[in-house]
């Protein structure tokens, strides 16, 4: 065992891991998707208590979906998540088992409740967010725990932690020069199985970019704490991407054309347009006449008794003021008819069109024809409402929000 060679590799990469404490962007902006979740202690990472010796301090900290994961290699990573709510940066502590959000090839990411209030800052139960991976704010040297076991020379395990970037291999030197490469398991720890090492050991702890830390480790003995010579250094090239959290809805404002509209079509009720509708069954794929223009497969329909309506709302706030200006649409109805109320839950005014039997299209000023609220997300919701005598039944067509560009 060289041991100038392990104090001036680990001092160098110490050094040069202290130059910059500020964390740097390690990818470009992607999309992905947020839930959150109350059993943050003890994730499958094995840093146990979040806030113990083993964890990253805080709460700010998320599960990766298995293809974030990455078989336990996601552990002690960071990513910046750009919500409607806000801005925060987490680690990967756990891994996200959910079937149907976390089993796909989607970017998901579960957080505690406070990643979620900070980012999201909303009741909702999912939302949209943009997310890159960065560098951790750690502080001190990257540091490794011999598992609470029976270990033994023969067998240990051990967790590396508290490493600035991604960690890509680690492998093991005995005292007499015998080196070994270990695998990374699914709970986050590295196994050496085989024979009997001569301690004390070097753990070489490679970063995904090349950098080399190493950690003196005297003894097998388990539930051990070690610290190594050095932290992982920031790559020399990084990304410098300025993200943004993604509109909840369909950007170009569309509310309903061949259906209600999803963002990155996900069909999920938190996600986009959704049916709110009082005392109405919506057909939303009507196909039985023709649509507004020759684009229409289908429209909308439903049967207004008085004093009920369809309702399209959204749970995700949509600060609309400087993106959009009105709200357009087409109607037609199964006779003439002046009763209906179009309208938005906390709007100052409302317009009442007269309906006849062909498609007439409508443009209403948001602010001056609707008095629409700052935010047409939860609790507002448009609403078509049958205010007159008897009922009626009425089709819609591509429903949208005029961009301010248009």
């Amino acid at each position: 065992m060289k041991m100038k060679n392990f104090l001036s590799r680990s001092l160098l990469v110490l050094l040069v891991g202290l130059i910059g404490v500020k964390s740097a962007d390690l990818s470009d902006c992607f999309s992905s998707r947020s839930t959150w979740y109350e059993a943050i202690q003890h994730g499958n990472c094995g840093y146990e208590q979040l806030t113990g010796k083993l964890g990253p301090g805080n709460l700010m900290i998320a599960a990766a979906a298995t293809a974030l994961y990455n078989g336990s290699f996601a552990c002690g990573e960071c990513y910046e998540i750009y919500g409607p709510g806000g801005t925060g940066k987490v680690m990967i502590v756990d891994q996200c088992p959910d079937p149907g959000w976390c089993d796909t090839p989607f970017p998901h990411l579960d957080l505690s409740p406070t990643a979620f209030n900070t980012t999201i800052g909303s009741s909702v139960g999912v939302a949209m967010t943009t997310v890159k991976k960065v560098s951790c704010d750690v502080s001190g040297n990257i540091k490794a725990y011999m598992k609470d076991a029976a270990t033994t020379n023969s067998w240990f395990e051990f967790m590396v932690f508290n490493h600035r970037v991604g960690i890509a291999s680690i492998s093991v030197e005995d005292s007499k020069g015998t080196i070994t490469s270990l695998p990374r398991r699914l709970y986050n720890y590295w196994t050496y199985n085989g024979n009997a090492a001569s301690f004390p050991v070097i753990a070489h702890v490679y970063s995904i970019y090349g950098d080399q830390v190493d950690i003196y480790i005297n003894s097998s003995k388990g539930a051990q704490l070690y610290e190594g010579v050095g932290q992982f250094a920031d790559p020399a090239t990084t990304f410098a991407d300025d993200c943004s959290a993604p509109f909840p809805v369909d950007t170009n404002g569309y509310i309903y054309d061949n259906g209600l509209v999803k963002p990155l079509n996900y069909n999920h009720p938190n996600l986009g347009w959704s049916d709110w509708s009082n005392g109405v069954t919506v057909n939303w794929a009507d196909s039985s006449t023709a649509g507004a223009d020759s684009t229409s497969k289908v429209v909308a329909s439903g049967t207004l008794a008085y004093n009920t309506g369809i309702q399209i709302g959204t749970d995700l706030p949509v600060q609309w003021s400087g993106k959009f200006t009105a709200l357009e649409f087409y109607i037609k109805a199964d006779k003439a008819f002046t009763g209906l109320v179009i309208e938005y839950n906390g709007g100052s005014t409302s317009q009442t069109p007269s309906l006849t039997t062909t498609w007439t299209k409508y443009t209403y000023d948001l602010t001056k024809d609707l008095g629409a609220p700052a935010s047409l997300g939860k609790p507002a919701a448009l609403k078509f409402r049958n205010n007159g005598s008897g009922s009626v039944k009425i089709y819609l067509d591509k429903i949208r929000l005029t961009p301010a560009s248009s």
